[in-house]
């Protein structure tokens, strides 16, 4: 009995010299965490709205992380190769990345043959940008409102050409829901990033482009474009003027949801470094002026909230998938 006591001992003396040392090991590793840059993927092109939020959050989260944030662009099949790299990145802190909702949650059950990253490989860090749906013209266009629009769509419908930024992102998913709200059918065309779509636009090669009140602002305001409706509930600070479509009769609402995220597997105390940085950069009064100014309406969720936030967009979007797949456009 006592030889089994001092075993019995032993064992549990062992195993809490273990848990210390990887205690330690840990608290270590946040001490020191980040010794050289940190890469944050961008899955789009540059010059968007998802680039721009990056490389503004990165410019603030450079000053508390002390290091720098290098912003990586690598856009190609509406986000997927981003997420890809993402996902298959070295969980130690030194890759980050922007993922932007909904469209990050279809491609694993929309691609589900041939997407290269799972849902699970990748873990939500905070959520920082909520930015509503608009269905923008050129302000030389002759459709005024959306009844105008969708008289024209049935009057010609392959001569109506509308652009989005991937199938499965939230561009296409409100076209989508416009469409059946109008009951009309739609033509697509599918860009990388919102500045080749909007050079599209204003070139007369597209009729319209679905994108976020954040990317057409700036056009708008500067007369360039003319916004036929924005799909929120209610009509936006940045653009009072700009009706939204269920004034107009049509009962759609769309948003984007911009956020950070890294590797699954990164150890806690990493994440949790980076949660904090993400807290301090998104409280900054001085980084919320310049999405202000970029209408951008910061919607902070962190942590563990973020990843629910994610999940039930996830489900709820995986239930209509399977009820009535949209169709690949």
């Amino acid at each position: 009995m006592f030889v089994q006591s001092k075993l019995v001992k032993r064992v549990a003396l062992a195993a809490m010299a273990t848990t210390i040392g990887v205690g330690l090991a840990g608290a270590t590793m946040a001490a020191e965490y980040p010794t050289k840059p940190i890469e944050v993927i961008v899955a789009y092109g540059a010059g968007g709205s998802t680039d721009t939020m990056a490389r503004i959050f990165a410019k603030y989260a450079e000053e508390e992380i002390g290091q720098r944030m290098v912003v990586v662009n690598r856009p190609g099949a509406g986000g997927e190769l981003g997420w890809v790299h993402l996902a298959n990145a070295k969980p130690d802190g030194y890759t980050i990345g922007l993922i932007n909702s909904p469209v990050v949650e279809v491609y694993p059950f929309t691609r589900e043959d041939t997407v290269g990253y799972s849902y699970e490989g990748i873990r939500p860090l905070a959520n920082v940008v909520t930015d509503p749906g608009v269905l923008v013209v050129a302000a030389d266009s002759p459709y005024q409102d959306l009844d105008d629009f969708v008289a024209a769509v049935k009057d010609d419908p392959e001569s109506i050409i509308v652009s989005h930024e991937g199938v499965g992102g939230d561009d296409h998913l409100a076209a989508l829901n416009f469409a059946e709200a109008a009951d009309i059918d739609l033509s697509f065309v599918a860009f990388n990033g919102n500045a080749e779509a909007t050079a599209a636009l204003l070139g007369g090669h597209i009729t319209a482009f679905e994108g976020n009140m954040s990317e057409a602002a700036a056009q708008i305001q500067e007369g360039k474009a003319r916004a036929l409706a924005v799909w929120s509930d209610q009509r936006m600070e940045a653009m009072p003027d700009v009706p939204t479509g269920m004034e107009q009769g049509y009962e759609v609402e769309a948003a984007a949801s911009r956020g950070f995220a890294v590797p699954a597997g990164v150890p806690q105390e990493v994440y949790d470094k980076l949660l904090d940085v993400s807290r301090a950069v998104i409280d900054n009064p001085e980084f919320r002026a310049e999405m202000a100014q970029l209408n951008m309406p910061v919607n902070p969720i962190y942590g563990q909230d973020y990843v629910d936030f994610l999940d039930a967009s996830h489900e709820r979007l995986k239930a209509l998938w399977e009820k009535d797949p949209w169709i690949e456009q």
